[in-house]
Order: structure tokens, then C-alpha cells, then sequence
């Protein structure tokens, strides 16, 4: 959804924005303002993206991008700040620090000081009234010309000489009010002293009310979801056959001006974007931004969390990707018209159903290699381990190997599969210790009597244990067995390298009885997990 600034003639916004939403924090501030045109770029921006930038910059470094904002981009930044919970009220103290940093970037020139008193301008004026009833008390010197403050209290008279303020702050905040009291007389001195009468007498319940239609209305028009519109989004979609339908007219031509270039290794969702007509973009980008927002209002991550908001987003984009790649069967073309033509809640929806297809199977594993009684402990390793409990949390993903437990959501049907692999090989690790007589069943009443808790029970220690009850000539496992740790090993036990050996060998044995290459690459795993 384009912003309401205008970017200079020959500038690329479209790769601009590709740039800002790849780029990591700080550097996002110096590819705005280091642009020929910042205030244009900026103001053109839309008010989402804007706002996650400052977000990912740190709003205290970003006074200066605050100032350069629309006041269309500025309420977005209140909107979206100020409002902790659905159920509440604005909180007054985040109104107050959007406002000084609006101040603080506007003391650079002239036109920045009229580009924040225009901003001012536009605030709801129930937002200001709520916070100025919080952190003033007013004395009205028409009524009583001898009123006196609190003694020590910090105060200020109003121009007019209608009203002497007390202030219920000190230090930086009481400078803060009182250069907004002042910017608000400086720009309208009768609008002023109506906004100090009205906190007089409005209550302030009625002026949340209004404020919060206000924040509704705007958000909606930005394609702001409600809370049960953003859930449905992530509803199991309607069964469809797999194969993907067959176009009805010629694919979507190739754009004069692409976003990226069609490259085979980047997601489909960014190969079909670079395909669309740009006739249809703006269309196929509001549902991009739909789809975003249904993410983050259904998160219900607040705004001060930067990195889980962006983690957010790019995993929508990434279900937007696998549901287009299901529905496309990988065709660039097709995908660029679904794109266009589909509602986007039906994309994202039919990636959110190859997921949720990989976290049925990945609980169903789960149930096989848990511990009778155990509630969520398994005898997997790494990576199944991680690859489970990911899968399986309410909103399946798979493990991020570039952050150590963290997930992300796979951007391709391919990914898909190679977790589906490792879900096949954690099967055939659970039938492996079935074979040797060592499955979940057997292994949980020996666990409880030597006290041991489920999740100190792994599938390779059970297989050692059994290695060294063959070379011992025993018949089963011993829980007292140096591989749970809760043993020692004995001078005149089997050496380390001639349990290496008996492993390969009963290992060997149980491959041949389950059968398959899964069999084979998870007796592997056995053997590398010590």
C-alpha cells in the first residue's frame, strides 16, 4: 500500500523497499537519509514498513526519520505505540515519547518545526486531552485569581492568562509538557485553551472511547484485520486435490520493471512478485500487506519487540510462498496470477495446510518415541528433537539454524520435504529400538525404577546399553549403564571401541528388519550420537 509522500523522479521504490526490509537495523537509517531525496522516499513509504524500520532501528536513534514522517505516518507510529491492549486505554507516557521525538527532530530547521506542529495538528485531539487530564492539574484564574500550587509543584500560565497549569511531573517529563502546551499555543492559541477547558470536564472513559474508534478506523483503512479475522487466516484450509489446476488463460505476462530478478533459488513468492503486470502490483502488494498484518494482530506481539515482529513478517511471507508453491506446483507464472486473482487469505491458508500436513506427522512421531506417562519428553536427539518440538508448537515451523531455538516457517515446498525426511528417519530410529527389543514401552519401567525422569532416556544411550548388555551377555538394559550416566565404567567391562563394534553389528540387524533407506540414515544418527 503506497505512502502519502512523493519520491523523486527516476527513484525505484520498489527496490528501495526490497533493500530497507533486507538491510539489519542501524543500516536502515543510513539507506533513508543517506537517499537523494529523504523526505520524498520517507513519506512514501508505507506507514507499516516505516514503522517497523524505526522499530528495528530503535526509536530513540530515528528522531530525525520521526520528523521527516507524514502525519498520516505519525498517527500510524500512535496507533500502533500507544495502545498495549485491545481492552485498554492508550498509554499516555508512549503518546508523550512519540511526541518528544517528533519534538526532538524538528529543532533542526524552520521546516521541521512546521512539519511537527502540522503533525500536532493532526493527533486526535482525545489522545492529547486523555494525556494532559493525566499529567495536569489545572487552576482556572478567571474563576480564582489568587489560586495557589501545590508548594514545590513545577507550573506554567498559559499566554492568555486564562489558566495556571501545575504539573504532576518532574524533571525531563515536566520539560516535556510544558513544550507541548507551549507548541500547542504557539500554533493555535484558542484551540489551546479549549482543549485545557474540555479536560476539565470530559470524562476520561468517554474520550478512550472515541480515541479508540479513531485508531480503529485508521487501522482498518491501512488493512488492519480484527483479532478474529487475523485467527481465521491461520484456519486449516478446505481439502483440495494436490495437483495444481491448469491455467484458464495465458500466465500472467513478464513486468517491464521487476522487484527481483527471476532467480530459480529465491522463494516462488518473490519469483512470482517480479512477474506481475505493473497494472496489478499495488493490487498484489495490498494483500501481501494484508496478509502481514493479519500475522502480527493474530500474534498479538507488541510493538516494543522489533525482532519477534520482523520474524513474524517474514514467516508470513514465507506461508504465502509454500501456500502459492502448493497451489502453482511451483510455476512462476501461475503463482504471479494467483497472486492477482486469489484472495490472499486462501494463499496464506493453503501454506498454513502444507504445514499443519508435517505437524500431524511430526506429533504422531512424537507419540511413538515418548515414554509411557511422559507428557512431553522423547527419546529423541538433535536434530529430531528440535525438528519435533518445533513442528508441533501451535503454530508449526521448523528449527532456524542461524539462531539456536528460534523457528522460522520454510519458504519452499522443498524444505518441507527435506523436514519430512528427518520425520521419516525419527520414525524408523523408534521401530530400530522396537526391533532391538528397547522401544519406548520397554524402556519406561526401567527408567521409573532407577528414578530416572523421561527426559534423561535417548535413543542412542539405549542402544549402547544394549550393545554392552550383548557383550556381557545379558538379556536387557541396564539403566546403572555408564551411557545413562549413572554408572561407571568398569575396568573389566567391553571397551569403548568393542561397544562401537557390537553397535554396528545389532544395528546392522534391526536396518534389515525394518527395511528402507530412512532404516539406514537413522541407524547412521545412532551410531554419530554419543
Amino acid at each position: 500500500m503506497p505512502g502519502n509522500g512523493h519520491l523523486a523522479p527516476g527513484a525505484d521504490l520498489r527496490e528501495i523497499r526490497r533493500r530497507l526490509a533486507e538491510v539489519p537495523g542501524k543500516a536502515k537509517l543510513d539507506l533513508l537519509l543517506e537517499a537523494p531525496d529523504p523526505l520524498g522516499l520517507i513519506q512514501a513509504l508505507p506507514e507499516q514498513e516505516l514503522f517497523q524500520a524505526i522499530l528495528e532501528i530503535g526509536p530513540s536513534d530515528a528522531a530525525e526519520l520521526v520528523s521527516l514522517a507524514s502525519p498520516e505516518q505519525f498517527l500510524h507510529f500512535l496507533d500502533r505505540s500507544s495502545w498495549p491492549k485491545s481492552d485498554q486505554g492508550p498509554d499516555s507516557r508512549e503518546v508523550l515519547r512519540w511526541l518528544t521525538l517528533a519534538r526532538e527532530g524538528a529543532r533542526t530547521s524552520d521546516q521541521a518545526l512546521a512539519r511537527y506542529l502540522i503533525k500536532l495538528a493532526h493527533v486526535d485531539t482525545e489522545l492529547l486531552e486523555l494525556l494532559l487530564h493525566e499529567q495536569l492539574r489545572l487552576h482556572d484564574l478567571r474563576e480564582n485569581p489568587d489560586a495557589e500550587p501545590a508548594d514545590g509543584s513545577m507550573t506554567w500560565r498559559t499566554p492568555d492568562g486564562h489558566f495556571l497549569v501545575e504539573f504532576a511531573v518532574e524533571g525531563a517529563d515536566y520539560g516535556t509538557l510544558k513544550q507541548l502546551l507551549e507548541d500547542l499555543f504557539v500554533r493555535n492559541q484558542l484551540e489551546g485553551t479549549r482543549l485545557l477547558e474540555a479536560i476539565r470536564w470530559e470524562l476520561p472513559s468517554e474520550l478512550a472511547e472515541i480515541a479508540r474508534r479513531w485508531r480503529e478506523g485508521r487501522l482498518r483503512d491501512l488493512g488492519f484485520p480484527t483479532l478474529e479475522e487475523a485467527i481465521s487466516f491461520y484456519a486449516r484450509p478446505a481439502k483440495r486435490a494436490h495437483e495444481p489446476a491448469a491455467p484458464a488463460a495465458p500466465a500472467a505476462p513478464v513486468a517491464t520493471t521487476t522487484l527481483v530478478q527471476s532467480d530459480a533459488s529465491a522463494p516462488l513468492l518473490e519469483r512470482a512478485l517480479a512477474l506481475v503486470p505493473p497494472e496489478a502490483f499495488d493490487r498484489a502488494e495490498e494483500g501481501l500487506m494484508y496478509a502481514a498484518n493479519a500475522a502480527l494482530v493474530a500474534s498479538g506481539i507488541g510493538p516494543e519487540d522489533a525482532l519477534s515482529a520482523r520474524s513474524v513478517l517474514l514467516d508470513s511471507r514465507a506461508t504465502l510462498s509454500i501456500g502459492l508453491d502448493a497451489l502453482s506446483g511451483g510455476d512462476a507464472g501461475l503463482a504471479a496470477r494467483l497472486l492477482v486473482e486469489r484472495p490472499v487469505r486462501e494463499l496464506f491458508q493453503a501454506g498454513m495446510g502444507e504445514l499443519y500436513a508435517l505437524q500431524s506427522r511430526a506429533k504422531k512421531v512424537a507419540d511413538s518415541a515418548r515414554l509411557p506417562g511422559a507428557k512431553s519428553a522423547t527419546l529423541l536427539e538433535p536434530p529430531y528433537a528440535e525438528l519435533v518440538d518445533a513442528l508441533t508448537r501451535k503454530r508449526p515451523a521448523l528449527p532456524d539454524p542461524r539462531a539456536r531455538g528460534r523457528t522460522r516457517v520454510p519458504s519452499s515446498r522443498a524444505e518441507l520435504a527435506a523436514a519430512d525426511e528427518l520425520l521419516s528417519e525419527a520414525s524408523a530410529i523408534v521401530q530400530i529400538l522396537e526391533a532391538l527389543g528397547i522401544g519406548p514401552a520397554a524402556l519406561a519401567p526401567l527408567a521409573d525404577a532407577a528414578g530416572l525422569a523421561p527426559s534423561a532416556v535417548r535413543s542412542s544411550h539405549a542402544v549402547r546399553a544394549r550393545a554392552r548388555a550383548h557383550l556381557l551377555g545379558l538379556p536387557g538394559v541396564s539403566f546403572s549403564d555408564p551411557d545413562f550416566g549413572t554408572g561407571s565404567q568398569s575396568d573389566t567391562g567391553p571397551t569403548a571401541e568393542a561397544i562401537d563394534q557390537q553397535v554396528d553389528i545389532i544395528l546392522g540387524g534391526a536396518v534389515k528388519l525394518v527395511g528402507g533407506s530412512a532404516a539406514a540414515r537413522a541407524a547412521a544418527a545412532l551410531r554419530r550420537a554419543r
